[in-house]
């Protein structure tokens, strides 16, 4: 009976730790980034509506509306 080779899995993703370690820099900053998605999302929302409710009041004190 041969041994099977037994592989570190990534915590993450089921994606084998010896396989992580040989990928490029690029690579390994999409792996990352692609943990953090959801988050990048809901940055990516609250931001510009945050903007349009500082342009409102901005242009309100501009012309003298409070």
């Amino acid at each position: 009976m041969a041994k099977r080779k037994i592989i570190k899995m990534s915590k993450y993703r089921k994606f084998p730790q010896d396989k992580y370690e040989d990928m490029g820099l690029v690579r390994r900053i999409e792996r990352k980034l692609d943990r953090v998605n959801h988050i990048m999302e809901l940055v990516r929302t609250i931001v510009p509506i945050m903007l349009l409710i500082l342009n409102c009041v901005i242009l309100a004190k501009i012309f003298n509306l409070i």
